[in-house]
Order: C-alpha cells, then sequence, then structure tokens
C-alpha cells in the first residue's frame, strides 16, 4: 500500500526539519565558537526532501505572512483599528 501524505501532514514534516536543520548548524556554531551560517534555497530544499521550487513557493508565503503580521502590528502600535 502506497500512503500519500496530506498537505498538512507535508507542512509539518517540513517544518520538523527546518527546524532540526536550525538547532543542528545552532549548535554546531555554537559548539565551534562562530556564528551560524545561512543556507542557500537549494541546501534546504535537498534536507528537506522537497523540491526547490516547492522550497520557493514556501519562501514566498512565509515572507508575505510575515509582511502581513508586520503590518497589523504596525497598525495596533500605532492605534490605528484600519477602518
Amino acid at each position: 500500500m502506497i500512503y500519500i501524505e496530506s498537505h498538512e501532514e507535508t507542512e509539518r514534516r517540513i517544518d520538523a526539519m527546518l527546524q532540526e536543520m536550525v538547532v543542528e548548524e545552532g549548535l554546531s556554531a555554537f559548539e565551534a565558537g562562530r556564528d551560524p551560517r545561512s543556507h542557500t534555497l537549494q541546501e534546504i530544499a535537498d534536507f528537506s526532501g522537497v523540491g526547490f521550487e516547492t522550497m520557493r513557493r514556501i519562501e514566498k508565503t512565509a515572507l508575505s505572512n510575515l509582511k502581513k503580521i508586520m503590518l497589523e502590528l504596525e497598525i495596533i502600535k500605532n492605534g490605528n483599528s484600519g477602518i
């Protein structure tokens, strides 16, 4: 029997793998006494087991979501309801 992940399961798996990647690099950098290094989208895609284009779309969506959150926080900070 072949099991196909749901979209939500895929997102959770990728999130967990990215967290692992960040933690591994952070620990390695800490042990070596250096700053953590950045990873390319290709390295992240390879580590996560997804294609480059999939990772690029994830990045684009994440940046868009971050922008929305930052704009909402700015509105709250300035006391504007946006209405």
